[in-house]
């Protein structure tokens, strides 16, 4: 008699698990269906609902209602995190790809410091000895490092600063990632018009390159052009800022 109502408290507990997952997936679509809108076409967007549902599988298991979180906002977290971790092994940068990125990087800020505005590619290329299309590609692979790395951090109020957990960042951490944020939105604030309107279109309006270019009246190149430029100025400005602290 003990057995078999062990037995029954056991497939009733797996039943609510698995209809737990059932009831996360459409969430695990719509955070995949945001990154797939921004990550490369080479990226399958089955992938990420793949990785996505993993992490919803993991945040089912890992769930503690003790904590007073809502699971709905602990799973997206957990969902966010696993296609991160997808999108980052996917195409990890050679050593050489770094430093030729640390060389632009470190240029940029030099040149900025000079002209007082932020310097074109063909400047930065002259600057580094490179040709202008090196230094536009360089700028698009640093972009789309600099994609992760924003998306991160979206959602950190609701959840990353005030959820701590075996994977997540200490209450140490969550105050150096706000005061980064804070530092990082006065970086962009300063940016040309142009390219703080780009960033914001794109990041927190959800567009597409090809959208915003049709709203701006310019080509997809050249949004995609001047949206690497920016991401790779703000990212020169905040590893400067890591450094300094180390």
């Amino acid at each position: 008699m003990q057995n078999t109502t062990i037995e029954g408290y056991r497939n009733t507990t797996l039943a609510a698990r698995d209809q737990r997952i059932l009831e996360g997936l459409p969430l695990v679509k719509q955070i995949a269906g945001v990154f797939s809108a921004k990550v490369p076409r080479t990226v399958d967007p089955e992938d990420l609902i793949s990785a996505g549902t993993l992490g919803l599988i993991r945040a089912v298991d890992a769930f503690d209602p003790a904590r007073g979180v809502e699971f709905s906002a602990f799973a997206r977290y957990r969902i966010r995190g696993s296609i991160l971790d997808h999108l980052r092994a996917l195409d990890p940068l050679p050593y050489s790809t770094r430093v030729r990125l640390r060389r632009i990087e470190s240029c940029m800020l030099a040149l900025q410091a000079s002209l007082g505005r932020t310097p074109t590619e063909n400047e930065v290329a002259k600057a580094v000895g490179f040709t202008p299309e090196q230094v536009s590609d360089l700028m698009a692979r640093a972009s789309s490092l600099t994609l992760l790395s924003l998306d991160e951090g979206q959602d950190s109020d609701n959840v990353q600063d005030h959820l701590a957990d075996e994977n997540g960042p200490d209450v140490l951490t969550a105050i150096e990632r706000r005061e980064m944020k804070e530092i990082l939105a006065d970086l962009i604030r300063e940016l040309p018009r142009s390219e703080r309107l780009i960033l914001s279109l794109y990041y927190y309006e959800g567009l597409k390159m090809s959208e915003i270019g049709n709203l701006l009246g310019i080509t997809e190149s050249r949004v995609s052009q001047i949206h690497a430029r920016a991401v790779t100025l703000l990212r020169a400005h905040v590893r400067g800022m890591q450094e300094k602290r180390e």
